[in-house]
């Protein structure tokens, strides 16, 4: 039954029971008080929405063929939410709005909105919603996800929330990747997010929802029983033979048995009674059988017909327009005057076509779709081209305008092209991507004025890099294979180059650079950057790395005579330190580049910044580049720049593992694998796989390093790991992780790979990335390969030897001392490393040494380096050290103090660091936005910290806390 229908006065009192703010949440025969066949869904959805009033949150997502009544459970489980005391929110998607960049959200989030609701990092959810609060407009598509999953956390503080989105299937990518976003952090805050869409959609970002749901629900067909009741609802004198038949030709499927009933019953105001349909289907007529979509588009463009011809020119006008749109506007399109256009939506109404008039809505999208389906393709076109307009005049959006040109051909129209730039202007500051795309390929299409094409190309590349780097390669391709004016070329052909080198097809991004070169010949400030960019990507492939040396002898030519290029200094800095030059001048070159260039993963020369300070870090000048590092962290932080964080987190935790702050190290690398596990970022995952593996070895954790280690992507064979930049120190660490575990030839084979592909990229400098060591140390212990071991640590002390660095030398002499049983070196390495800010291998040196000393019956000197270590590496989290020192103090009679179960050292580094920002005066709420993490990660920290101090306030949790930390930090 539908709510255009004559049901009589008593069935309407029934029908209005049903009623909830003007909408209709069931349908079934005798009063309709609850959906036929779906208790067990509708008890799943009421449990979800009584859990997110509870604080607890998850995503319940609803699928379904078209037609099966998933509209119908989303009307119930917005009752049930209602019930529950959530605030309700809904959203819909529609086929035409595809490309509106964030249009669910918008519709979704719309009627809630406030000024007060956009505080921290909410604020960045405002240009997505067309609000301007002052918030800086970003491009980064993971911004606005950002700011919208803390409006969602700021309304539902107010109270809990229900965010239903039907028809997700027709949802803008944008929409979808925010809700997948929301959905992987709805834990521990009150929001239900119910999501309806068709089964058969397979499409990535369904995908991606489907993966975080925390409950499935599928709705299945109707039983005969069910079927029946619906056929005799609408054609009450069908009998067990038709309803049999009905249900056999539909499937079971609701909307299909509504409209066949329909047919059966004859036309809806006159009743006619059942007649040949029902005597072909009581025959098993085929024809008669096939009930569909597609006969229910024939079936509807009948009922049109006999509706009336205002009744069918208002009802393709809304079908043009798209769901929701106003009476006066689809009258104004259909050509109608007012009072013609409302007797004709009535008629629609009785007719079952639409739920309602204000707004124009059809009782079902299949409806709409049978509509839209019966307007031809030269009169669409038309209607939609004269609907662009309408909304133009009426200062509609550009979005929108461009939604209607977007079914339209192209005609070379110069209105057209503007609309769809200022669209596609007004997407990229949403920083949704693919809405970008759509407009500007649309625009391209158009055709662009031809002194506007590159700029067009250049937009529509920037935009598909997001998510389509194959496509924006060719778009830039096609850019520099025309006429452009030299910035732009730079701009392409550096974004080119960025592209390639990312997608591992470095060889190729070189070619780009090498053919653009003599654009940029007349312009130093441009050729610069070029020659960097060069020399950056040849660092990243044994394949091309003899390719830059020519630009690399240029540059650093340069650098010699006083260049400034803050790209070029930063790269050739790199190079200097790769080559194992002096550490003082490497260090002198980065800190002039460190302070010139923006950090940025963007293009081929933004990677400059990262060459600078990884170049400080390796040159030991742990305190310049952890300024410009947290500078670089809180300002990326600010405008939610998610993958530019992410790039800081990548130095800043190998930072924290080289200067042995292992609590820090666990925290970045923590936060960096969550951010390139949501966003999918191949290169952050592989240097996060890195980092925390390290220091989980480092801590003991030997068990949790291997799953970190060797699950997902990195679970193959050394030799089969794909050859990219960031496979060097996944392969260090699974050399270091077998190490560990005693499997000493699975090691030499994982180090001998690392050092291979080390070696074609000119890694030379043990400070850079440390093998040979390791891999002596190996080759020693397995015993057949003495003579190897010995080379290779003779070539390690001489370069650590020749940079001067005191991490690196020390650590080439602590294997030097293991590879020749010489206990003097272990006093030089002691000597070294003593006093330095590398306490993590000071600490590994005094455990060698004590050790030793113990073996040669020292007992006193053999304590106190022991003790020295047990120190040292308590200070920096390295329980592995710890306990070795430990048992080794024990071996010579000491009494060493057990580890603490309470107190501060016991808080592990995620509890510490959450710990350390709530003593330092921040809420739970900033304390998440500063780690991108959730509220509930938050509490769930500080409760295990509260439990370890013996504390129950925040107040007692500055008292004790701040007092450790000054003592741990004067030790």
């Amino acid at each position: 039954m539908t709510p255009g229908e004559d049901r009589g006065e008593e069935s309407n009192v029934a029908y209005a029971a049903v009623r909830r703010n003007g909408r209709v949440f069931c349908v079934r025969p005798e009063g309709f008080q609850s959906l036929l066949e779906r208790d067990s869904e509708l008890e799943a959805l009421r449990g979800a929405c009584e859990r997110a009033a509870a604080g607890s949150g998850g995503l319940a997502l609803i699928e379904g063929a078209a037609g099966a009544g998933k509209t119908a459970l989303m009307d119930a489980a917005a009752v049930a939410a209602e019930d529950a005391g959530l605030l309700v929110l809904r959203a819909r998607g529609a086929e035409l709005e595809r490309a509106f960049g964030f249009g669910v959200v918008r519709q979704l989030f719309e009627p809630a909105l406030r000024r007060d609701l956009f505080t921290g990092a909410a604020r960045l959810a405002a240009p997505v919603l067309g609000l301007e609060l002052g918030a800086e407009l970003s491009d980064d598509p993971f911004a606005a996800r950002h700011g919208l999953y803390w409006l969602t956390a700021n309304l539902a503080a107010e109270r809990p929330l229900a965010l239903l989105v039907d028809d997700a299937h027709w949802a803008d990518t944008a929409s979808i990747g925010t809700l997948a976003h929301l959905a992987n952090r709805l834990q521990g805050i009150g929001v239900a997010l119910i999501v309806a869409a068709r089964a058969e959609d397979a499409s990535p970002v369904l995908e991606a929802l489907r993966a975080h749901a925390s409950l499935a629900i599928g709705v299945h067909p109707l039983g005969e029983t069910a079927a029946a009741a619906v056929v005799r609802a609408i054609a009450p004198s069908a009998d067990a033979a038709l309803c049999h038949a009905c249900h056999t030709a539909t499937g079971g499927n609701p909307f299909l048995l509504r409209e066949l009933a329909r047919s059966l019953a004859g036309d809806s105001a006159e009743r006619r009674p059942i007649g040949a349909l029902a005597r072909a289907l009581r025959a098993d007529d085929p024809a008669a059988a096939a009930q569909s979509p597609a006969s229910v588009t024939r079936e509807f463009a009948a009922r049109l017909q006999r509706l009336g011809d205002a009744a069918e020119r208002l009802a393709r006008a809304a079908a043009v327009l798209g769901g929701g749109v106003s009476l006066r506007r689809a009258a104004t399109l259909a050509e109608l005057d007012d009072a013609t256009a409302a007797a004709a939506a009535d008629a629609l109404i009785a007719g079952g076509v639409l739920r309602g008039a204000h707004p124009l809505e059809f009782l079902h999208p299949l409806i709409g779709a049978a509509v839209y389906a019966g307007i031809g393709p030269a009169a669409r076109s038309r209607d939609h081209g004269r609907a662009a307009h309408l909304l133009a005049r009426e200062a509609e959006s550009p979005e929108r305008v461009a939604a209607q040109l977007l079914r339209c051909p192209p005609s070379g129209d110069p209105w057209a092209f503007e609309q769809l730039t200022a669209a596609a202007r007004l997407a990229g500051a949403g920083g949704a991507a693919d809405a970008v795309a759509t407009y500007l390929q649309r625009a391209l299409d158009e055709p662009a004025p031809p002194e506007r094409r590159a700029e067009v190309l250049l937009g529509l590349a920037r935009a598909e890099a997001n998510f389509a780097a194959g496509r924006a390669v060719a778009h830039l391709r096609e850019l520099l294979e025309g006429e452009v004016e030299v910035e732009g070329r730079f701009a392409a052909t550096m974004l080119l180059a960025g592209l390639l080198g990312q997608t591992g097809q470095a060889p190729a991004a070189a070619d780009v650079l090498e053919q653009q070169f003599g654009a940029f010949a007349e312009r130093p400030d441009l050729r610069g950057p070029a020659e960097a960019a060069l020399a950056n990507i040849a660092r990243i492939d044994p394949a091309t790395r003899r390719r830059a040396d020519a630009v690399i002898a240029r540059m650093r030519a340069r650098v010699l005579q006083g260049e400034r290029d803050p790209a070029v200094l930063g790269t050739i800095a790199a190079e200097l330190a790769m080559a194992g030059e002096p550490a003082a001048e490497v260090a002198a070159v980065a800190e002039r580049a460190v302070v010139g260039v923006d950090a940025s993963s963007t293009t081929a020369t933004d990677w400059s910044w990262y060459n600078a300070v990884r170049s400080l870090v390796i040159a030991e000048r742990y305190e310049t580049a952890l300024h410009a590092l947290d500078l670089a962290f809180e300002r990326h932080r600010e405008r939610a720049a998610v993958l530019d964080v992410g790039g800081v987190l990548i130095f800043r935790a190998e930072l924290y593992v080289h200067s042995g702050d292992l609590v820090n190290a666990e925290v970045d690398a923590r936060s960096l694998h969550e951010i390139a596990t949501v966003y999918g970022w191949p290169l952050g995952l592989g240097m996060a796989v890195a980092a925390l593996g390290e220091v989980l070895i480092e801590r003991g954790e030997l068990v949790e390093a291997e799953r970190a280690v060797f699950d997902g992507s990195y679970n193959l064979a050394a030799a089969a790991l794909p050859h990219v930049y960031m496979t060097l120190w996944v392969l260090r660490v699974r050399g270091l992780l077998r190490i560990a575990q005693g499997r000493l030839e699975e090691a030499a084979v994982e180090l001998r790979e690392c050092g291979r592909r080390a070696l074609a990229m000119d890694h030379l400098n043990p400070a850079v990335l440390v093998w040979r060591a390791h891999l002596a140390v190996v080759l020693h212990r397995l015993g057949d390969h003495q003579e190897e071991a010995e080379a290779l640590i003779e070539e390690e002390l001489e370069r650590a030897r020749g940079f001067g660095g005191r991490r690196a030398l020390g650590i080439a002499l602590c294997a030097a001392a293991q590879v020749t049983s010489d206990l003097d070196l272990l006093r030089e390495a002691v000597a070294t490393l003593d006093g330095s800010a590398a306490i993590l291998e000071t600490a590994r040196a005094y455990l060698a040494l004590g050790a030793a000393l113990r073996g040669e019956g020292d007992i006193d000197a053999a304590k106190g380096a022991l003790r020295h270590a047990v120190d040292l590496a308590h200070r920096s989290g390295a329980r592995a050290i710890e306990e070795a020192a430990l048992a080794e103090l024990r071996a010579t009679g000491a009494r060493p103090r057990r580890r603490l179960t309470t107190g501060a050292g016991a808080l592990t580094p995620s509890e510490r660091r959450i710990a350390e920002l709530a003593a330092g005066g921040q809420q739970n709420r900033e304390i998440a936005e500063a780690l991108f993490v959730t509220t509930a990660t938050v509490e769930y920290h500080l409760r295990n910290a509260y439990r370890k101090l013996e504390i129950n306030s925040r107040t007692q949790l500055t008292n004790v806390l701040l007092p450790a930390m000054r003592v741990g930090s004067a030790t």
